[in-house]
C-alpha cells in the first residue's frame, strides 16, 4: 500500500484547518477608552460578520444585535473588541486612518497603547483602494491604505521584518465624532510623535533609526512613570 496519498491528504487536510476562518463571532466589547482601561467588559455580546482575519486583525462587514440579527445602534460605535483574551480596537476612532469595521490587535496597553500590524507578507501597505481582496493581510492593508500616509508608521524588527505601529494616547479624548463619544484615536506613529515620546534632545534623527523592539521599551518605560 502507498503510504504517500494518505500523508498528502493529512497535510491538505491540516492546511484546510490552518487557513479556516469563522464566518461569525460573538464577542464582548469595550464600549468606551475608559472601559478598556478599567477592564470593564460588557455583559452583553455583539454579533461580528467577518470578511476576513488574520492574526493582529479582524475586518467585519456588519455588526449586529445576536438576539435579533438586526444591527444595534451601539454596534459600530463600541471602541474595542475582546476575542480570546485579546483586545482589538475599532479604527474608526482614527482621524487619518479610519477605517469603520477593522479591529486591529492592542499588543501594548498603558496609558500609551500600541497596536503592531504585520503587513509585510503583502509588501506593506498598499496604495491601491477599492476593493478587499488577495489574501488576508492584504484586507487590512488595503482597507488603511484608503486614508494612511503611505511610509508612515513603517518600522523594522530586529529581524528585519517590517511592521505598522499604531499609537494611542489614552489620555487624548479628542475622537468626538461621528459618535460623541469622547474616545482616544489611534494613528500610526508618525516622526513627531515619536520626537515627543523620547524627548526632542534624545531623538536619533529619523524614525528608521529605531526598531519595533526600541519603541516597544520606550513606551513601556513611559507607561511605567506614569
Amino acid at each position: 500500500m502507498n503510504k504517500y496519498p494518505f500523508i498528502l491528504l493529512i497535510v491538505i487536510c491540516c492546511q484546510s484547518i490552518t487557513w479556516a476562518q469563522p464566518k461569525e463571532l460573538l464577542v464582548h466589547y469595550y464600549f468606551a477608552t475608559d472601559d478598556y482601561l478599567q477592564n470593564n467588559l460588557s455583559v452583553d455580546e455583539i454579533l461580528l460578520e467577518v470578511k476576513s482575519m488574520g492574526e493582529d486583525f479582524i475586518l467585519v462587514k456588519g455588526i449586529y444585535d445576536p438576539a435579533t440579527h438586526k444591527r444595534p445602534d451601539l454596534g459600530w460605535k463600541v471602541w474595542a473588541i475582546d476575542y480570546e483574551d485579546k483586545a482589538y480596537m475599532h479604527l474608526v476612532y482614527s482621524y487619518e486612518s479610519k477605517v469603520a469595521g477593522l479591529f486591529i490587535q492592542i499588543d501594548l496597553k498603558g496609558r500609551f497603547c500600541l497596536a503592531i500590524m504585520d503587513l509585510e507578507a503583502d509588501g506593506g501597505m498598499k496604495t491601491v483602494p477599492g476593493y478587499y481582496g488577495g489574501g488576508l493581510i492584504n484586507a487590512a492593508s488595503m482597507a488603511i491604505a484608503e486614508s494612511a500616509t503611505q511610509g508612515i508608521g513603517k518600522f523594522q524588527n530586529k529581524e528585519g521584518k517590517y511592521k505598522k505601529i499604531f499609537f494611542i494616547d489614552t489620555k487624548d479624548l479628542s475622537f468626538v465624532i461621528p459618535y460623541k463619544s469622547k474616545n482616544a484615536p489611534a494613528e500610526l506613529l508618525t516622526k513627531s510623535t515619536l520626537k515627543w515620546l523620547v524627548g526632542k534632545e534624545n531623538f536619533k534623527g529619523s524614525t528608521s533609526d529605531y526598531t519595533v523592539e526600541e519603541i516597544i521599551a520606550i513606551v513601556e518605560d513611559l507607561n511605567r512613570r506614569q
